[in-house]
């Protein structure tokens, strides 16, 4: 190894190290008895190893039916865009499709707009749909919100895919539900991965539209039944630590386990 590239490496594992250190200091510090233990001796490690403060967060906080509010709204979510953002990117993926260039920039827009500028304007439309303080009322926009990416990085990468994939599954009288189900989403899965997981990270923290849109306390979500939490215990951290340890980490966990597909998706959509 060239002094050069190990002068880098080490860069790098700096950088790691600095993203990484809040996160390892909350899931250690969510293991100590006592909020003396955390101020005393920040950076020192748990005596040991107990779950009272996870027991505590998820009995006092009601954290378990938030955690499973959160995996239906992402499951949820992260189906639609999938499902949506694959079709449409197919589409768009031919040249022959009208407008194509329109609908491309189209959508680029919709991913650079932020959730702020259209917030009011979604509430009425969800009161008038009618699915203003349910989970629907998070599915839909987190969704929406979601699949300009989606469909970017759907018609990118099966510009790759021959076009006489579809010619040769029509000519065999494969029907779209199963050319799709089938042929395109085994072919897509480093693109489907990516999707899957970026829309993960998008929605599992999300807080402004979970703040505002859902007022029944049994549909928050983790990250606004958090600030419930916190208000009720605000002088307890190793508990709210742990709490947030709940939230955090099944996201970076997702990510851990399908970096490489994210990245083989993204790589392979921009080659191509």
């Amino acid at each position: 190894m060239t002094p050069r590239r190990l002068i880098i490496n080490l860069l790098w594992l700096a950088l790691a190290a600095a993203w990484l250190f809040p996160l390892a200091w909350t899931i250690l510090s969510s293991f100590k008895t006592s909020n003396v233990a955390i101020f005393e001796r920040p950076f020192a490690l748990p005596e040991g190893i107990t779950f009272a403060n996870y027991q505590q967060a998820i009995r006092a906080g009601n954290l378990d039916d938030y955690f499973i509010n959160s995996i239906w709204v992402t499951g949820l979510s992260v189906a639609l865009v999938v499902s949506c953002g694959m079709w449409a990117g197919h589409a768009l993926a031919r040249h022959g499709f009208p407008g194509r260039r329109f609908w491309l920039a189209l959508f680029f827009v919709g991913m650079i707009l932020p959730v702020q500028s259209f917030i009011i304007p979604l509430g009425d439309l969800l009161q008038a749909l009618g699915v203003h303080d349910s989970l629907w009322a998070l599915i839909l926009p987190y969704a929406a919100q979601s699949l300009p990416v989606s469909i970017l990085l759907f018609a990118a990468y099966f510009q790759g895919l021959p076009a006489e994939l579809t010619e040769a599954a029509r000519m065999d009288g494969v029907s779209t539900p199963r050319f799709y189900l089938q042929i395109l989403l085994p072919a897509a899965r480093p693109a489907v991965a990516t999707v899957a997981v970026l829309t993960v990270l998008n929605t599992w923290n999300e807080f402004l539209m979970a703040l505002l849109f859902i007022v029944d306390p049994a549909m928050r979500t983790l990250p606004a039944g958090m600030i419930a939490f916190e208000q009720a215990h605000n002088t307890n951290y190793p508990a709210l630590l742990a709490g947030l340890s709940l939230m955090a980490v099944p996201a970076l966990v997702a990510y851990a386990i399908f970096n490489r597909q994210v990245i083989a998706g993204v790589t392979s959509g921009a080659v191509k």
